[in-house]
């Protein structure tokens, strides 16, 4: 029934574009009062392994992401698309295990319509029918590679006082980070499933698998003066049902010295009744229920530019026979390292490392009038499967003004040591990213 009606939505969205061309005086002059922007990114990715047993990799990529927005017309109603395209440039090693298949896949070049959507904004309501990019907790852009991820999905959103904002979400498909299409799909799928040749997720399920049915999602958000609250659920067809809350708050001392503290919990449950049969395993730990608890805090303190905190996620099963001894199901994010826990660093988190708990000790400093941003963290994991790992974190970003506004120049080194790295030893990742926004 959702298909049938996102079809008619596609429909009225052609017949709404025609119709905003006649109330137009041309077509030219409706598509000449929309907005043209984009950026162009060149990434370079490297891996470093102790261990002889696994070789090193690397991979570059220059990109272009253009979006375009027509202007509004019928009081609201507007048109967007986004292409994105990326290309190794024939710097690819001559060996495939030598690339780092993370930052576009096996592929040599993508081209893909990332966005291609009808979009309704007014009287404090925004509906958006088509492919989009979605920003929520546990499903989002995810854009720390050189394409973001996007889905095909229906969003609409709410906000009837000042710094409420109310959620509705349905996804269909889902175009991830090395894809080059839209596919019934998510990171627990392995790279050969539906013709995915770009796939570069964990690929936890067997290759027999079937189809995901996308995921439905709630949320509320509230800020205000400093207190940033938020509750959401999500309902992963065929994984898990979520809820998922997080309170952070600053109060405004008028001080140099902010302190500031958070909490968040996840409760997750369900069945995986549609894989059942499959055997599937994580972290070698067999089952069908989804059954586990996370609970965080963080707590710290910002002055003159600088901030220093320090953050607790402990993630548990709840109940006997859970699958993964307790793991947290996270269809958009795993292996990705982009959930929202408070622990979770550049290379992994408790979604890729499993049931156990961790801590974070997270210091930043701003400097040249918040140009340039620098940033240090060490995280430690115990793991009930994995053992002790911890990971380093070192990031520099620095933003131009002036006549060179929109460059931004970053580079973003991690160095994890622990059982999960290949031969149980040290892991480097550095990842030099230019981006230039027009």
């Amino acid at each position: 029934m959702f298909r049938r009606s996102l079809a008619v939505a596609c429909v009225a969205a052609t017949t709404l574009a025609a119709a905003a061309a006649v109330h137009a005086d041309t077509l030219a002059g409706f598509l000449s009062r929309g907005r043209l922007s984009g950026q162009l990114r060149a990434y370079d990715f490297r891996r470093d392994y102790s261990t002889s047993s696994t070789v090193n990799t690397q991979a570059f990529s220059l990109a272009g992401l253009l979006d375009y927005r027509t202007a509004q017309f019928l009081d609201g109603f507007s048109l967007g698309a986004s292409f994105y395209t990326a290309n190794a440039l024939g710097s690819r090693n001559s060996n495939p295990q030598r690339i780092d298949t993370t930052l576009m896949g096996p592929a040599n070049a993508i081209n893909a319509l990332g966005q291609a959507f009808l979009q309704y904004g007014g009287h404090a309501v925004l509906v958006r029918l088509g492919d989009q990019l979605i920003t929520t907790p546990w499903a989002g852009s995810s854009d720390s590679r050189v394409l973001p991820a996007t889905y095909r999905a229906a969003c609409g959103t709410y906000s009837p006082v000042a710094g409420l904002r109310l959620t509705a979400l349905r996804i269909l498909r889902f175009k991830g980070r090395t894809a080059d299409g839209f596919f019934q799909d998510n990171n627990y799928y392995p790279a050969t499933w539906n013709g995915d040749a770009n796939y570069g997720g964990i690929g936890n399920l067997p290759a027999r698998a079937r189809a995901a049915g996308g995921t439905l999602a709630f949320g509320a958000a509230y800020g205000r003066s400093g207190l940033k609250a938020s509750a959401w659920y999500y309902r992963f067809y065929g994984f898990a049902h979520m809820l998922y809350g997080q309170v952070d708050d600053t109060p405004p001392l008028h001080s140099p010295f902010e302190p500031f503290a958070g909490v968040q919990v996840v409760r997750e449950w369900g069945r995986l009744n549609r894989f059942a049969e499959t055997g599937t395993r994580f972290f070698g730990q067999p089952g069908t229920a989804v059954d586990n608890l996370t609970l965080g805090a963080i707590a710290g303190v910002t002055a003159y530019g600088a901030s220093l905190s320090v953050a607790y996620d402990q993630l548990r099963r709840e109940g006997p026979g859970a699958l993964g001894a307790g793991v947290l199901i996270s269809p958009y994010t795993a292996g990705y390292a982009t959930d929202p826990l408070y622990t979770t660093s550049m290379i992994r988190g408790m979604v890729e490392l499993g049931p156990g708990h961790a801590w974070k000790l997270r210091a930043t400093e701003a400097a040249l009038d918040k140009r340039l941003r620098l940033s240090a963290s060490y995280a430690v994991y115990r793991t009930d499967f994995q053992g002790l790992d911890s990971e380093i974190y070192f990031g520099v970003i620095y933003r131009s003004r002036g006549w060179v506004k929109g460059l931004t120049l970053r580079n973003r080194l991690g160095i994890s040591h622990g059982p999960a790295n290949p031969g149980r030893g040290r892991f480097i990742y550095n990842r030099v990213m230019v981006t230039y926004a027009f």
